[in-house]
């Protein structure tokens, strides 16, 4: 009697552990699936229009195009088609883009360290307010990416990836630290986007080598949690996006991710629709 006990006790254990091994398996997050390039456009109208060095894109408020900004201070409306028109001009080396999605504010970040708030509807005037002054030694390595995060900025610089948290008012929330600490292949953040549906943060690495890190994976987008202490996978995308690919968007409505190519000034930016499972 005592051994049919025994082992009836034995049997609800293993029982109990698998349903909690099940539990735990079911409660993983699935990770985002890269499925294959969609296609690659030239953004361009004629020989002498089209879309200068595009380093940041972002969602519109209604989800109904993007907004894009290039180091040679244009501000972008770029369809889904890969049409587009220039919505504003200021002399300043604009490098990234986001939005809050309540309000419909803009976000830009100037390198190497200011941050310019644009509001609707218009979005023809701007306002500095955040200055990173840890960045503003860094010139042409400054801050390159911003998303929005929870209410509040995720900034990004080139130099040893290095990631500020900041209110939108301009007050810093985080200290400086470096992604490297735990991806040490990535040699640079060249772009941001914080996903809230899967709650992760996309980090793009535009540079093809690097001689901080050697071993860097080149043209590669890296995907951390949404707090950016654990890197969770990483897509290469040089078999199309070998350029500078300085820009990344996730669009889950359109199941893909926008990346795009910074081809200099006197080629045309490309766009790549990239095809993804969320």
């Amino acid at each position: 009697m005592k051994s049919t006990f025994k082992m009836l006790i034995c049997a609800a254990a293993v029982l109990l552990f698998a349903g909690c091994g099940a539990a735990s398996r079911k409660a993983e997050k699935r990770l985002p699936e890269m499925e294959k390039l969609e296609w690659s456009k030239k953004l361009q109208k004629a020989d002498n229009d089209f879309v200068v060095e595009l380093s940041g894109l972002c969602l519109s408020k209604d989800k109904d195009f993007l907004w894009g900004v290039g180091d040679n201070g244009n501000l972008y409306k770029i369809g889904f088609d890969g049409s587009f028109e220039n919505h504003w001009y200021h002399d300043a080396d604009l490098e990234g883009i986001t939005m809050d999605p309540a309000t419909g504010i803009l976000y830009l970040d100037v390198e190497p360290s200011r941050v310019y708030k644009m509001t609707p509807p218009d979005y023809n005037e701007k306002e500095t307010v955040i200055q990173v002054e840890e960045a503003a030694r860094l010139r042409n390595d400054g801050i390159e990416g911003i998303t929005w995060y929870k209410g509040d900025l995720y900034l990004g610089a080139q130099t040893k990836a290095t990631l500020w948290k900041y209110s939108p008012d301009g007050r810093k929330l985080e200290d400086a630290r470096s992604l490297r600490d735990i991806a040490p292949t990535l040699s640079e953040i060249a772009d941001l986007c914080y996903d809230p549906e899967g709650d992760f943060l996309w980090v793009m690495d535009s540079n093809k080598r690097s001689r901080e890190v050697p071993d860097m994976k080149p043209f590669t987008l890296y995907l951390f949690d949404g707090a950016a202490t654990r890197l969770l996978a990483t897509y290469d995308l040089s078999a199309f996006a070998n350029w500078n690919p300085e820009s990344v968007c996730v669009d889950r409505a359109h199941g893909c991710i926008w990346i795009a190519d910074d081809c200099g000034d006197d080629n045309p930016s490309i766009l790549h629709k990239v095809k993804f499972t969320f």
